[in-house]
């Protein structure tokens, strides 16, 4: 057997949505994927618990009691999608290639990427845009799509200023 395996293929067709089903599946907890329905089922059982016993017990209850339940479901669901951003977001941020250093290189050939866990080179076709923005230098991909080269690796935005030139520079090469 060979000590390198080569394939071919495009991502064109994959359904990314069953994908991302199948990870969310994999990975968030049951209470991130269902809260919500859980919450709406509480609700609704609070609600027919006050008719229950304000039937069952001949007591009448105060106006106001109605909006209990309502209350507590606005303030689990706030809970719900604060605790489900930042348990995202921490997933996302604590990923092993999030956690290496890595070092930039622009070339007339693209973007390359290395690290101790990872390597990558972008080719200029393939980059639609380059912005500055306050976070570093955006490749954007696509319109929600980018790869950033960190403010921090710069020394000081005329650097970052230069190293956009030099990129459109590239790309506008790339597609003639």
């Amino acid at each position: 057997m060979s000590d390198r395996l080569h394939f071919t293929g495009t991502v064109r067709d994959l359904k990314h949505a069953a994908i991302c089903a199948r990870l969310r599946r994999r990975h968030q907890p049951w209470l991130m994927r269902w809260g919500v329905l859980a919450a709406l089922v509480v609700y609704v059982a609070v609600l027919l618990g006050l008719v229950i016993l304000a039937n069952a017990t001949d007591m009448r209850l105060p106006e106001w009691s109605s909006y209990l339940p309502f209350a507590a479901l606005m303030a689990a669901l706030i809970g719900l999608f604060t605790w489900r951003r930042r348990h995202v977001w921490e997933s996302v941020r604590n990923a092993p290639v999030r956690q290496a250093p890595l070092h930039y290189q622009l070339s007339a050939e693209g973007l390359r990427i290395t690290g101790e866990v990872s390597e990558s080179l972008l080719r200029w076709p393939a980059v639609l845009e380059v912005i500055e923005d306050p976070e570093g230098l955006l490749f954007l991909t696509g319109q929600m799509e980018y790869i950033v080269i960190p403010t921090a690796a710069f020394a000081d935005a005329a650097q970052m200023h230069a190293a956009r030139d030099n990129c459109l520079r590239w790309i506008s090469a790339a597609h003639r």
